[in-house]
């Protein structure tokens, strides 16, 4: 089998099924991903004057959004800054030393990254919150307090929480980073008297910022991304966000022109950071690898190893122990028991048979995610064969346009969607519908770099002598590619559904009470200020989503040489 790297394109155009996938994946696009922004940003230029730029004016003139646009930024910053203080040495660690205990680290960053941001911030408001927190009230009680010692509805609070939620973006793409550079840069600089944290820090950290950097980015667009914690911690303490204050303008009257302009510049600054990354990166050299092949060698730490396990078991404490721990009390807890300790069923039996809405939501939840995933990599891998497998002089407008939603937060999503269809005759808003076009459009990046990669492993001669014995493009596709890029597709398939199960911040503008989702039960219940059931719906969540990630484990296992890692 050939190298990826001399793929050739196979010929196009040879069949009306060839014809209809290109043509399928270019309308899939632009009914997307085109049509709602192009609609997203006329509804920012027109008023009901005709065209003006009040909106933008109004965006970036008024008090109240430039103080969230002013504390978007700020949150960005900061979380970005932390996830790298967290994300790094922990990718070290597992990469370059012999620290024991790796095992607990990639469970931290796993489920760090599988529990739903909004399901953490209820955790830490149950034991932070000023009033009511487990721990402020256990700390009055001891020592005597007139105080709460602390205070979850903060920038700091809002902060914290999120790094929790971004910092595997940063170990992931600093542990491979970590794992693939060549070791003799360090042995040379050891050799020449260099200690071992110097080392680190000046040698094997700027051969791994391009990964770093990357990883800092996408902390960065997530952390202003996300709208269930900046709801839950943030507007209590009166700390608005750009996806707060867009939400806030869908109250009634709905102000859609300030919502658009508003979306508008969530995107800008999208934009500005992945250039400024691009930038950076431009003007420098970070190759690590040559042709001699990388030696891995692991540091021995010595005893310097207990502080890097003191560090890893803070890191779970905080990330994984703490916000679990608590939303599994919170559900067992008996309210008529005197005390926390009370344990009792009734808020599981509450949700599972008294609460109607949570089997509506659960099954609305399985039905979105489900389709979403395979729709989403249906599309992806019809986008990614015409970009590699055939000669269209437009196959990379395809790529191209299908990783602009990488840039548009779930809320911006439904703004633009909203946008769109309420303006077309097909009633669509508040529907499963409306949903399923958001979560789709949203996530269709990661089918089409699961179907790329996929594809690139493949050579296409095996396509072409398939061709030449007589086969379609269909029983070619069915029996040959397929089969071969079934592992990479179940994986695409996985990154995809997990996060719509979770998905609230596009959800909450979209849902209607026919169609609302498991995020949106948990947030509605929490806003009522049930935060027993909460914890109870919150653990249902969680188990959906292990649940399914078990299924699709097993399935794909089921196939050779399938191997999904989650």
């Amino acid at each position: 089998m050939a190298l990826a790297s001399d793929l050739r394109p196979v010929r196009s155009g040879s069949s009306w099924i060839e014809r209809g996938v290109t043509a399928l994946a270019f309308l899939s696009l632009l009914i997307l991903v085109v049509l709602p922004v192009g609609s997203l940003l006329l509804g920012s230029i027109l008023s009901e004057t005709g065209f003006s730029l009040e909106y933008f004016e109004e965006a970036l003139t008024g008090r109240l959004y430039l103080r969230a646009l002013q504390n978007s930024l700020i949150l960005g910053f900061f979380t970005a800054l932390f996830s790298v203080v967290l994300g790094v040495p922990l990718a070290w660690a597992v990469g370059r030393t012999n620290v024991p205990g790796k095992w607990l680290i990639r469970i931290t960053v796993a489920l760090s990254y599988l529990a739903p941001p909004f399901l953490t911030a209820i955790a830490f408001v149950n034991l932070f919150s000023p009033n009511a927190g487990i721990i402020n009230v256990f700390l009055r009680d001891l020592l005597g307090l007139s105080f709460s010692p602390f205070d979850i509805y903060t920038m700091t609070g809002l902060v914290f929480v999120t790094v929790l939620h971004t910092f595997p973006f940063v170990y992931l793409l600093a542990a491979s980073a970590f794992e693939s550079i060549d070791s003799s840069y360090e042995e040379a600089a050891q050799i020449l008297g260099a200690r071992k944290l110097r080392t680190a820090l000046v040698i094997t950290a700027p051969l791994v910022a391009p990964a770093i950097l990357s990883g800092t980015l996408m902390s960065f667009v997530n952390a202003i991304a996300l709208f269930g914690s900046q709801a839950i911690i943030g507007m209590p303490g009166r700390i608005y966000t750009l996806p707060t204050r867009i939400y806030t303008l869908f109250d009634y009257p709905p102000q859609f022109g300030l919502a658009s302009a508003l979306s508008l510049v969530f995107i800008a600054i999208t934009v500005l950071a992945l250039y400024l990354q691009r930038a950076y990166l431009a003007r420098r050299s970070f190759v690590t690898l040559s042709g001699k092949g990388a030696r891995p060698q692991l540091i021995d730490l010595g005893g310097w190893r207990w502080l890097v396990i003191g560090f890893v078991v803070v890191a779970f404490m905080l990330a994984v122990v703490l916000p679990f721990s608590t939303l599994i009390l919170m559900s067992f807890r008996a309210t008529s028991e005197p005390g926390m300790f009370g344990l009792s069923l009734e808020h599981y039996r509450f949700i599972l048979f008294d609460y109607s809405i949570t089997r509506r939501a659960i099954f609305n939840s399985l039905i979105l995610a489900t389709a979403a995933a395979t729709i989403t990599i249906i599309l992806g891998t019809g986008i990614s064969w015409v970009e590699l497998r055939t000669k269209l002089k437009s196959r990379q407008i395809l790529d191209y346009v299908s990783l602009i939603p990488l840039g548009l937060p779930g809320i911006v999503m439904a703004v633009a969607l909203v946008q769109f269809w309420l303006r077309m005759p097909v009633a669509l808003y508040g529907t499963l519908g409306i949903l399923l076009l958001a979560y789709v459009g949203r996530y269709i990046p990661l089918g089409v770099r699961a179907a790329n990669a996929s594809f690139r492993q493949i050579d296409p001669s095996l396509e072409e002598a398939s061709r030449i014995l007589g086969a379609g493009w269909g029983r070619t596709m069915r029996e040959i590619v397929v089969p071969l890029i079934r592992p990479g597709l179940f994986a695409g398939w996985l990154l995809v559904f997990v996060p719509v199960i979770q998905e609230l911040s596009a959800s909450i503008l979209l849902f209607s009470s026919n169609s609302i989702t498991l995020a949106v039960a948990v947030y509605n219940l929490y806003e009522v200020g049930r935060p027993e059931p909460v914890a109870a719906l919150a653990m249902v969540n969680m188990a959906v989503i292990g649940l399914a990630i078990l299924v699709v484990r097993w399935f794909g296992a089921r196939r050779p040489g399938t191997d999904i890692v989650t």
